[in-house]
């Protein structure tokens, strides 16, 4: 297995020092790995960091958007760019600790699934109502209309590249969706596995703001048409 951790990042100067050097840990038993971080136009001195941080680490390559350009774009450009064979997408806030990887990486060995997504344990601690109102109404959406066994459509996931650059359609938080309904259709194991979720420490979550629920929305309807 060569495996690439994707990293979008944006505005997170305070945090991905450390995510960087968990993953890191993990990823010294490995033989061919690489961390691929995209930063989308931070405002604060998240890119320098990056910069000086890839000068010591040969593994890490970076990319960068000149204007923000969102999360979904930033995924889809880092599924693209990445060398390996396997892909595991997780972020740069501190949210999602490096022993989700190991934890996946077990599961995929123990059940030979083409595809792991994890499974947020503690959402309902970290969430607030909005939030998981969203987050309940987003996966019910996914099991009814699409009939994805999926508990948690956006939870971070490892699996086969050629799901991951499998083309879609969407540009908001329901790419994930359509890129799990591509994967079942093409008869990909998917399965699930619990993973750490924890509340955010610095800076702002910008997941639940009003713009990209519409867009999510849309790109819904528009996919069950």
């Amino acid at each position: 297995m060569y495996l690439s951790v994707v990293i979008p990042v944006f505005n997170e100067e305070k945090t991905i020092r450390e995510v960087l050097d968990e993953h890191i840990l993990r990823l010294k038993d490995l033989s061919q790995w690489e961390i691929l971080c995209l930063d989308d136009a931070s405002t604060d001195g998240t890119w320098g960091l990056l910069e000086k941080y890839a000068s010591r680490q040969q593994r890490l390559r970076l990319l960068r958007h000149e204007t923000n350009q969102g999360i979904s774009p930033s995924f889809q450009r880092l599924f693209k760019e990445a060398r390996g064979d396997y892909i595991y997408a997780t972020a740069g806030d501190g949210q999602w600790p490096a022993e989700n990887l190991t934890r996946l990486l077990k599961s995929r060995e123990e059940t030979q699934a083409d595809l792991v997504v994890g499974v947020r344990q503690g959402r309902q601690k970290v969430y607030g109502v909005g939030r998981k109102i969203l987050s309940y109404g987003f996966n019910f959406l996914s099991k009814t209309f699409l009939r994805l066994d999926v508990e948690d459509v956006n939870g971070i996931k490892l699996g086969r590249k050629d799901i991951f650059t499998a083309p879609v359609r969407s540009r908001s938080f329901f790419s994930e969706v359509e890129r799990l309904a591509a994967a079942k259709k093409r008869g990909c194991r998917i399965v699930s596995a619990p993973v750490i979720f924890l509340p955010r420490l610095h800076g702002k979550p910008k997941g639940a703001r009003w713009g990209n629920i519409f867009f999510t929305l849309s790109d819904f309807i528009r996919f069950l048409k």
